[in-house]
């Protein structure tokens, strides 16, 4: 495929000062939680401008199920040190106790467990099993983040599932309280934590447009304008890009296909909430008409200047990178490392780069194509979140506007605008369905590896081989273009969904075809909780060969019609 893109910004139209003001405006706004009078004014200063340039759009209302710290803190000694709370833990009024690094279930009892990092979900859970009092997290820098603790993937469903939520409390000190703190572990002194979580049911608004396309398939983007602070980079760049791109494409002739935007609320303050009501609520719009869901946040950092292809599914990630290269030139192989470290995740033989459990990404259940691209700080900055292709002020009060940079917004607004300007105006979509297939096999693969005698892997692998073969003698043109969209809706609950293609899986570790992840531990499992296992796993292997199957029968009947 031959496509033409744009390098230049300024040529596309795109204006650094447009976009600078609309960040300066909703940063200027401070924390943005879902149903405030601070989100409130940004959702109508974002419906504003959207009017203002001739683009239809609405407000959606939803209830949200969110969480927020109000306030914390330690007190070690004479000291106080101040902290930030872990959304969705636990209030603590005069929690004190003792401090251990120590997992030990004789030292964690009745003590706080200290970590290095951000109090996420699985620190939370693995201290509260083992009857500890709470969780205190050192940062890796004097910033201390904001982040939230929640296994779940939007609103609550049942009482069972809020059991699943932390109950014990959780906070980050910064990096320039640690000595204080390893002090305390050594001496066996103890301190007290002080922190008031709020978690409640709020209604929310959410902002969508709309530009409608000359046939009824659309590319849905989406950017939240939430934040815990100010959130300059994140992710009011985010929605800054929006409207710029809204912008651009209303000036163009009417496009084949449409685009629709949406702004999330709930992002983490919510554990994706607005976004997995939004793939609730219109499931049926999604399924039978979305081309693909481009995700936009991490954009306009300062520094940002490593262009990171991350949450991009098989059949896109092709396209992506030939769009990606063409807007800002290949990077350096040192740098496509650095991207490759940051988005790491569990399997061995797939692209770290493929779609993952954050980012709201909730649309691989509906079988969507994704995309996302990030602006990271190179591998040589000295400004990194720790382990990460991040900025350190992500997720902190220190997301203010000096660390936006609208000539690197610009350029991510281009990368956007071009990749958007080739799905809704090419004359076939510019998937390549084998790249699925082929991490269906890899994923095999992997859980081959951990159980070679397993038949339900070996029935998988077969159909999967089947189904390569039958794309291999495919060459689909634009009058697929429908077919493709459904062999994504097949394939794709099954490659990033364990349960069910319309219920949210727990947790946020990322792995291909998770529904087999059990066959991983099956080894170390007694006689009758294998069994169980192996119940499950038949089960989940059964819907994921019913996806190859129709898959199957898909492109051999589109065969069958083009011969």
């Amino acid at each position: 495929m031959t496509l033409a893109t744009l390098s230049d910004p300024a040529a596309a139209g795109i204006s650094s000062e447009r976009l600078k003001q609309t960040v300066a405006t909703l940063a200027a706004l401070g924390r943005k939680l879902p149903g405030s009078d601070s989100a409130n004014a940004a959702c109508r200063h974002i419906c504003e401008q959207l009017t203002a340039l001739g683009v239809s759009n609405e407000v959606l209302e939803l209830d949200a199920f969110v969480s927020w710290p109000v306030s914390a803190s330690l007190t070690v000694g004479n000291k106080v040190l101040p902290a930030n709370g872990s959304a969705f833990t636990t209030s603590a009024n005069g929690l004190t106790g003792r401090v251990t690094r120590s997992l030990e279930l004789e030292d964690l009892k009745g003590a706080f467990l200290l970590i290095d990092g951000l109090p996420r979900c699985d620190a939370c859970i693995s201290a509260q099993r083992a009857g500890a009092l709470g969780v205190i997290a050192i940062s890796h820098g004097p910033q201390r983040h904001y982040v939230q603790a929640s296994p779940l993937w939007g609103a609550p469903t049942c009482p069972d599932d809020l059991a699943l939520l932390p109950t014990v409390p959780a906070i980050q000190v910064s990096r320039d309280d640690a000595a204080v703190l390893e002090q305390a572990v050594a001496e066996g002194s103890q301190v007290t934590m002080a922190s008031e979580i709020r978690t409640e049911w709020r209604a929310a608004k959410q902002p969508v447009a709309e530009i409608e396309g000359r046939e009824p398939a659309y590319v849905l983007l989406g950017a939240h304008y939430c934040t815990w602070g100010d959130g300059a980079t994140d992710n009011t760049a985010g929605v800054a890009l929006l409207i710029e791109l809204a912008r651009l494409m209303k000036q163009l002739p009417k496009p084949r296909y449409g685009i629709k935007f949406a702004f999330w609320t709930g992002h983490e303050q919510g554990g994706y909430a607005g976004s997995s009501w939004y793939a609730d609520a219109f499931r049926d719009s999604l399924y039978r008409d979305a081309i693909a869901y481009l995700n936009v946040d991490i954009v306009g950092s300062r520094g940002g200047t490593t262009k990171a292809l991350r949450n991009t599914t098989a059949e896109l990630a092709d396209y992506v990178r030939q769009v990606l290269d063409g807007t800002v030139g290949k990077q350096t192989p040192e740098e496509e490392e650095f991207v490759d470290r940051s988005v790491k995740r569990l399997d061995p033989y797939i692209d770290p780069r493929r779609s993952a459990r954050n980012s709201d990404q909730s649309f691989s259940g509906i079988g969507l194509a994704t995309a996302q691209v990030s602006a990271f700080l190179p591998a040589a900055s000295p400004e990194h979140l720790h382990g990460s292709g991040l900025a350190w002020w992500w997720h902190t009060d220190q997301d203010t506007i000096e660390h936006m940079d609208a000539d690197v917004l610009a350029v991510d607004t281009l990368i956007y605008r071009n990749l958007v300007e080739g799905l809704v105006d090419a004359p076939a979509l510019p998937f390549r369905p084998g790249a699925m297939v082929g991490d269906v096999l890899a994923g095999l693969r992997a859980y081959r590896e951990a159980a070679p005698d397993l038949d339900d892997i070996a029935r998988l692998t077969g159909l999967a081989e089947r189904l390569a073969d039958a794309l291999a003698n495919w060459t689909p043109t634009g009058a697929d273009d429908r077919s493709l969209l459904r062999l994504g809706r097949h394939l794709n609950p099954v490659l990033y969904h364990a349960r069910s293609a319309f219920e949210f899986d727990l947790g946020r570790a990322s792995r291909i075809l998770p529904g087999l992840a059990p066959v991983l531990t099956l080894n170390r499992l007694d006689a009758d909780a294998y069994r169980m296992a192996r119940v499950q796993l038949r089960q989940r292997a059964n819907r994921i060969a019913h996806g190859l199957s129709e898959a199957i029968e898909l492109v051999e009947a589109r065969r069958g019609n083009a011969l």
